[in-house]
C-alpha cells in the first residue's frame, strides 16, 4: 500500500511539473507571437502553390503565399504548419505579417500559423496541472 501511495505521489508531481513546463512554453510562444505581431506590417498575399511532401507515407501540404511590400518588392512565404489537404484554393487571398526590413521572415497571419502552438501548450499545461492537483487531492483523501 505504501508503494502505491508513493507512486501516486510521484505521478502527481510529474503532472504538476509537466503542467508548469507546458504553461511556461505556452506563455513564451504567445509572447513571441505578440512581439512579432506588434511591430509587423500587415499585407494581403495570394496563395500561389503548395509545398507538397510525404510524411509517414501520407501527403502533406504547406501553403506558399506571394505578397508585395510597399516598396514594390515581391516575396514568397511558406506556411509553418503542414496540412493533410489543400486548405485554401490556389489564388485565395491570405493575410501576411512581416517585420519592416525583413520581409523574408514573413508569416501567414492565420490562427494555425501563429497561435496554435501557444494554445496547445497552454491547454496541455492547464489539463496537466488540473490532473496533478486532482491526483494529490485523491492521495490525501486515501
Amino acid at each position: 500500500m505504501d508503494l502505491a501511495l508513493r507512486i501516486v505521489g510521484l505521478a502527481a508531481r510529474v503532472l504538476l511539473a509537466l503542467g508548469l513546463v507546458c504553461l511556461l512554453l505556452g506563455g513564451y510562444l504567445a509572447w513571441q507571437t505578440l512581439s512579432f505581431n506588434s511591430a509587423a506590417v500587415s499585407v494581403t498575399g495570394e496563395l500561389v502553390s503548395y509545398h507538397e511532401f510525404q510524411e509517414d507515407g501520407e501527403p502533406r501540404f504547406r501553403p506558399r503565399v506571394r505578397f508585395e511590400t510597399p516598396d514594390g518588392s515581391i516575396h514568397t512565404v511558406t506556411g509553418q504548419l503542414a496540412y493533410t489537404g489543400k486548405r485554401y484554393p490556389v489564388g485565395a487571398r491570405l493575410p501576411v505579417l512581416y517585420q519592416e526590413g525583413t520581409p523574408g521572415k514573413a508569416r501567414i497571419a492565420t490562427f494555425f500559423d501563429n497561435w496554435l502552438g501557444a494554445t496547445v501548450a497552454a491547454v496541455v499545461g492547464l489539463l496537466s496541472l488540473a490532473g496533478g492537483l486532482l491526483v494529490r487531492r485523491g492521495r490525501r483523501a486515501a
